[in-house]
């Protein structure tokens, strides 16, 4: 058998030279990283010079003069800087520089980003430009003064214990005024007790009002159960009633100068707060936190409907 046929002289003068191009780059990019890698860790051993130079270890035997330490330390900062500015160092954080330039294109980002955006071009609406302000989707809660409220004189100091006496003659839910001590002088802030039996009692401070001269207004309201001895300006001790405590806040925030007696017909109508389902669910305890409804809005009576406020829970209000 014939021996094989040689190379050419020039394929093999050519073939070294294709194969050492890829191992040249390569070696040459591992020579940018330890580079790199070397000037990083002499960078981070210079974060101790700056304490160092302020608070210098106390000299002993075994220690360099303050001089001497002081020239150590101004050496390494100045080979480090001269490390930065050579040659070997600048090539390589160009090399890093421009391959961060190019790493985008190396893995197609834009590629794949232009693609997913003729892909569904005709399947979507484009993006806005800016976000939308949020807009509430509820029903805003109407005004809880009814006409007769609105008209209604401002209810004044010296006219507050009338006020409570007609109020107690004609209506079953009482209110009390909460004195200190007996035969104190009425004045302002005045602390008013309003009880449902066996449901609610709802503790009101009134404040005079800074529009409406000597006109008195509720500036908080806290609910307690018929059965708490409890702190006035404390909280319950049970969900239904701190709930309630935070509607009734909404409520006096909304219109802070509402007078008393818009705020006594509001809390009335929570006589039926533990058996009135909800308007818009029809239970009588939520699916969530399984209290029952203390919200109340305003509506219009109707022949179904006969009373004029609206019974939600706190999460179906908003629905």
């Amino acid at each position: 058998m014939p021996p094989p046929a040689l190379p050419p002289s020039g394929a093999t003068a050519t073939t070294p030279t294709t194969a050492s191009s890829p191992l040249s780059n390569l070696q040459t990019l591992r020579n940018h990283i330890q580079t790199l890698t070397d000037l990083n860790n002499r960078l981070q051993g210079l974060r101790h010079i700056p304490a160092l130079l302020l608070r210098p270890p106390p000299s002993d035997v075994h220690a360099l003069p303050q001089a001497s330490l002081l020239r150590h330390e101004f050496q390494e900062l100045k080979e480090i800087t001269e490390s930065v500015r050579s040659e070997k160092v600048q090539d390589a954080l160009k090399a890093a520089r421009k391959s961060e330039a190019a790493e985008p294109k190396i893995v197609g980002f834009d590629v794949r980003r232009n693609s997913l955006k003729r892909r569904h071009v005709h399947t979507r609406p484009p993006s806005p430009e800016s976000p939308q302000p949020y807009r509430a989707t509820g029903p805003k809660s109407s005004s809880f003064l009814s006409h007769g409220d609105a008209v209604s004189a401002p209810l004044a100091l010296d006219g507050l214990p009338a006020y409570i006496r007609e109020h107690n003659r004609s209506s079953q839910y009482k209110l009390h005024v909460v004195a200190p001590k007996k035969g104190r002088p009425l004045q302002c802030p005045v602390v008013l007790r309003f009880v449902i039996p066996d449901v609610v009692v709802i503790y009101m401070t009134l404040e005079r009002s800074a529009t409406e001269d000597q006109a008195l207004v509720v500036e908080s309201a806290t609910a307690f159960g018929p059965r708490e001895q409890k702190a006035i300006h404390s909280q319950s001790d049970f969900t239904v009633y701190q709930q309630l405590t935070q509607q009734l806040a909404r409520v006096l925030q909304s219109e802070p100068w509402a007078p008393l007696q818009a705020v006594v017909s509001l809390l009335n109508s929570y006589h039926n707060l533990f058996t009135e389902p909800c308007t818009v669910c029809g239970r009588v305890l939520s699916a969530d936190v399984h209290t029952p409804p203390v919200a109340r809005v305003r509506r219009e009576p109707t022949a179904d409907s006969p009373s004029e406020w609206g019974v939600h829970h706190v999460a179906c209000k908003w629905r």
